[in-house]
């Protein structure tokens, strides 16, 4: 066992050092080469230095190990350049040869690698051609140049894909017949591209390069699964009463060919269902629509209609719905899910998102579907960052739907563009305020704001500030403010991003103390000056009665009015052949002031004329003379001695006495002292 352990020793040995190990074609070694075709030169190739030995100058070495076996010849190639051609007329067929590469300064960079020239030969690439694509596809080859001295035939192998894509589908060789391949197994109405390669039969050598790539287009077939249909109540657009019907087109691999249209059929419940053709991919149906059919169709065949129910809106919905960013590009919506008694469990999830600051949502509007007992999906699409979505998610029963309430989402945030709006303040002291203000724009927040800060400035220079304030508050109570005094504030909201700019800045001004003394007593002056009012509307009468018994009758006794006398003066002439009576006066005269005035008893032919006036209950006593208020007359000296009496001038006309200067004149128990 010794003595076979160092036998296999020594034959490694040998191997190692007279390079056979390095010559296995099958052993990667870094150098490599091979013939070009059967009748060209020998090609080989090597690793290049990098760095600075990069303009290094290799020279290939190559010795006949065969028929000339103490032989070596070089290539050298040029600087840089880490490849070289050798003519076929310097190499020997069936000849064994030793090659390696050295640099400029001799150094070996690559092992020794030994080749026999036949068995490296690389064929060129076989020429493809197109037979036939209906009903299937046929692509027949032929062989390149190959000598008739070579004992082997070629063995060539198949690949395609679909036109487009990275992937690439081999045809094992035992699938083709000679020279040719049947496709029985490709996508209806899909391009494709096939390409050859060709290898000796017994693998010595190297595969030809790829054929180029021949392509053809498969023919159509009728279209599969079901166009995936939704609605919006209110076109945003129109706001008409009506029902926008949207769906996406069937992609390339369910449409089979090109959609020519789509067939609509509709039902409002009462009349018999209507149907329409319409182009991709909406249309307006009536408001009264409660369900929907459509088909999509190309040549030769149509889809099975897809069903959408809109007879109930109200079935439970989705509840607890979330929505994360993922990596900043995609959204993931999760939720709980929802059952209808009646209904049961909904056939499938549909979920959908629109930017909420969109001109026109329906444009930006989106959908997935997700099967029965799922309750996450993941939302890819071109979300742009900063921007706000509302997504909704939908139960779909077989008789309805029900939504969930919408959740706004944001794949990337930012820092606001700006700050709250429209601050207001509202003095409640002379040491406080309440501030308040309008949220951000929805398009200028850049994100969910987190909170709020309030940023307060002093005459002094000072700045105060007042955080975290709630994202839902929409006011802010300040105190420890100096009366009188004039500060300037400015705010700004906060996302997870930061924060972001400033508003603009509010000037305001703190009440004095003086002020607030002065409209404290304008306050209670005038609310004393109400209660006396009130008291004395109310207990007028009372106050009346009391002022008569403690304040002399003059102060509350009724004046006598002249204005309001019924008395009647008849003029009496002065002259008979004058218009104008003794009691008339000369406007321009002077009236003259009442020094003295006597009561006298008037004449019976006077009293006559009181013969009208109501009688006392008792007579009146006699007075003495001159004393008598009951009536007087003009004394003889003020009318004159030319004037006649007064009977005369009376004449038959005595003067009316109404009554109401009696009612003031006093009464018979004042007049007596009994009063």
């Amino acid at each position: 066992m010794r003595k076979r352990w160092r036998g296999t020793w020594l034959l490694l040995l040998a191997l190692e050092t007279f390079g056979f190990q390095e010559g296995d074609p099958e052993e990667p070694t870094g150098l490599e080469c091979y013939q070009m075709g059967p009748s060209g030169g020998m090609n080989c190739t090597w690793p290049s230095r990098t760095g600075p030995e990069a303009n290094t100058t290799y020279t290939l070495h190559y010795q006949s190990l065969k028929f000339k076996r103490n032989q070596t010849r070089s290539s050298q190639a040029p600087a840089g350049q880490s490849w070289v051609v050798i003519g076929r007329s310097r190499l020997t067929h069936n000849d064994n040869y030793a090659v390696w590469v050295e640099a400029g300064d001799g150094t070996q960079v690559t092992p020794r690698l030994t080749l026999t020239l036949h068995e490296i030969v690389k064929p060129d690439p076989p020429v493809l051609s197109l037979v036939d694509v209906t009903p299937v596809v046929t692509v027949t080859w032929t062989n390149p140049h190959w000598p008739q001295h070579f004992s082997l035939a070629l063995a060539c192998q198949l690949r395609y894909r679909v036109s487009g894509t990275p992937n690439w589908t081999r045809v094992h060789e035992e699938d083709a017949e000679p020279n040719s391949y049947e496709f029985s197994s490709l996508e209806p109405f899909t391009a494709y591209e096939v390409q050859a390669r060709c290898i000796p039969e017994d693998r010595k050598g190297f595969w030809s390069d790829w054929s180029p790539s021949q392509t053809f287009q498969t023919p159509e077939a009728a279209p599969l699964g079901l166009v995936d249909v939704w609605r919006v109540a209110s076109p945003p657009e129109s706001g008409e009463p009506s029902l926008l019907l949207l769906w996406k087109p069937l992609s390339s691999k369910a449409a089979r060919g090109v959609i020519r249209s789509y067939s609509l059929a509709f039902w409002n419940g009462s009349d018999s269902p209507e149907s329409l053709e319409s182009p991709c991919c909406r249309v307006s149906l009536p408001s009264r629509t409660i369900r929907v059919w459509i088909s999509a169709n190309n040549h030769v065949g149509q889809t099975q209609p897809a069903n959408l129910s809109l007879e109930r809106q109200d079935l439970p919905a989705p509840a607890g719905v979330q929505v994360a960013a993922v990596h900043g590009q995609d959204l993931r919506v999760t939720w709980e899910p929802s059952k209808d008694p009646l209904e049961g469990e909904p056939t499938e999830y549909l979920v959908e998102w629109t930017e909420e600051c969109s001109s026109s949502k329906v444009a930006s509007l989106d959908w997935v579907r997700r099967p029965a007992g799922t309750h996450s999906a993941l939302l890819t699409g071109d979300f742009r960052p900063q921007v706000p979505y509302q997504v909704r998610v939908y139960g779909l029963y077989p008789g309805g739907f029900g939504a969930s309430a919408p959740v706004r989402a944001y794949t990337q945030e930012g820092v606001p563009l700006a700050g709250p709006q429209s601050l207001q303040d509202h003095s409640i002291s002379k040491e406080a305020s309440v501030i308040s203000w309008e949220a951000i724009p929805l398009a200028q927040r850049n994100g969910h704001i987190t909170h709020y800060t309030l940023y307060l400035a002093t005459p002094t220079g000072s700045l105060h500030t007042y955080q975290p304030i709630a994202a839902t508050e929409t006011s802010y109570n300040l105190s420890g403010l100096e009366p009188g005094t004039s500060y300037q504030l400015w705010m700004t909201g906060s996302t997870s991003a930061g924060e972001g700019n400033a508003s603009s800045i509010h000037l305001f001004h703190t009440p004095d103390s003086r002020w607030e003394t002065i409209l404290a007593s304008l306050l209670a002056v005038g609310f004393l000056l109400f209660l006396a009012c009130v008291l004395g509307a109310v207990l007028h009468v009372q106050l009346l009665d009391l002022c008569q018994k403690v304040l002399p009758s003059w102060c509350w006794e009724k004046v006598p009015d002249a204005t309001h006398s019924r008395i009647t003066l008849y003029e009496v002439d002065r002259d008979p052949h004058s218009s104008r009576g003794p009691l008339a006066q000369d406007p321009d005269a002077e009236e003259p002031s009442i020094t003295e005035l006597d009561i006298a008893e008037p004449a019976d032919h006077v009293n006559q004329g009181y013969s009208a006036l109501p009688q006392l209950e008792s007579p009146v006593p006699a007075l003495p003379h001159g004393n008598d208020w009951t009536a007087s007359k003009p004394r003889a000296e003020e009318l004159g001695p030319s004037s006649p009496p007064l009977e005369e001038a009376w004449g038959q006309q005595a003067p009316v006495i109404s009554g109401y200067e009696k009612h003031f004149m006093p009464s018979l128990e004042e007049v007596l002292g009994l009063a």
